[in-house]
């Protein structure tokens, strides 16, 4: 969670450069593989003839501009904090506020509109910022809803992640506003499991949250910012046993300086969500500004060596204060929502 005024997010992007130079759609020029910074000397490079060996345009997949496919209301979700896309009914996303106490998840469809209201038994969260959906821990072949109540102001001597078998919405009415579409979205209760966990180094903030292969939980770190120096600290990656017990951290993550760094500049550029693709060995990273989207090298890599993966910049999206990314299950692209306003931007692939 960001407290930060709409006032201050606009009165920011006014003063920025509305014509740089940006290519985030997935080519080999928006791809991160340093962080040294060239001297533009094109000015005095002869133009080079077109070659049959030229790098292609974009480096598939291929994503297309972001667009706006919807929005998620007050009275779906207030502050949405994590999104996740559901494995067993494909086209349908969770989302979750991070709302103390908030008992509930929602799924709704790509453009905003509730399909049914999820209590999970027994979830009481001091700050749920992060879902996901991946293998359940004791049977892999089953898909889980994951909860983290992992965000952390204060020093929480513990974290919890709730986790929950994925429930059938296949019967969810096609068309919300067909005459024989109830009135209100399906309320549904969901036996789950509250899974505690600590970390190795003490008490960390994170919004952040996969699961690999195996069913563990993986946490990205909220890195902190000092206001006063504009630094931003270190960004960790924790994988957890699948039934609880303690965060130890496997990897640490260098984040590329952002392009445009409007909220970065306020609040650090950390990571804000992440999504991950198993099957085809995948991982995005929503930072305030930017997403980042991470592509192992070969099938079959072990998902928390993600950071060592060659890493490019996709489309973001003009989404402010955002809070949530999830790839897609029943297309190829990726979703992602402002916390501020509640926009759902979809990022389709092109190629």
């Amino acid at each position: 969670m960001l407290v930060v005024t709409l006032a201050a997010v606009l009165s920011l992007a006014a003063c920025s450069d509305a014509d740089s130079e940006t290519t985030a759609n997935g080519s080999p020029s928006a791809g991160v593989t340093s962080g040294v910074d060239r001297e533009d000397d094109s000015a005095q490079q002869p133009p080079r003839e077109p070659s049959a060996d030229a790098e292609p345009e974009c480096d598939a997949p291929c994503y297309g501009d972001a667009e706006s496919a919807g929005t998620l209301s007050e009275d779906t979700v207030v502050e949405v904090s994590g999104m996740a896309a559901s494995v067993r009914t494909p086209g349908l996303y969770y989302v979750v506020s991070d709302e103390p106490g908030t008992p509930e998840v929602v799924a709704v469809r790509e453009d905003g509109t509730p399909v049914a209201r999820l209590e999970l038994d027994g979830m009481d969260p001091e700050n749920a910022e992060a879902l996901a959906v991946g293998p359940c821990g004791d049977d892999p072949a089953v898909s889980c809803l994951y909860v983290g109540d992992i965000g952390d102001h204060v020093g929480r001597d513990h974290v919890v992640v709730y986790r929950a078998p994925e429930p059938d919405l296949a019967d969810a009415p096609d068309e919300p506003d067909a005459p024989d579409a109830p009135d209100a979205p399906d309320a549904r209760t969901l036996d789950a499991d509250a899974l505690e966990y600590t970390y190795e180094d003490g008490p960390t903030d994170a919004e952040a949250l996969l699961v690999d292969g195996d069913g563990r939980p993986l946490v990205v770190s909220k890195a902190s910012f000092d206001r006063d120096t504009g630094e931003t600290g270190s960004t960790r990656l924790y994988r957890g046993p699948a039934d609880g017990g303690e965060f130890e951290a496997v990897a640490g993550i260098e984040l590329p300086e952002p392009e445009n760094g409007l909220l970065a500049a306020l609040a650090g550029n950390v990571v804000t969500d992440a999504s991950a693709d198993l099957a085809a060995a995948r991982v995005l990273l929503r930072t305030y500004d930017e997403v980042l989207e991470y592509r192992a090298p070969g099938p079959g890599t072990d998902v928390a060596t993600f950071p060592s993966w060659p890493v490019r910049r996709v489309p973001a999206g003009n989404v402010l204060q955002a809070e949530t990314v999830t790839y897609a299950v029943d297309d190829c692209g990726y979703l992602t929502t402002s916390e501020l306003t509640g926009v759902v931007a979809v990022v389709r692939c092109t190629g």
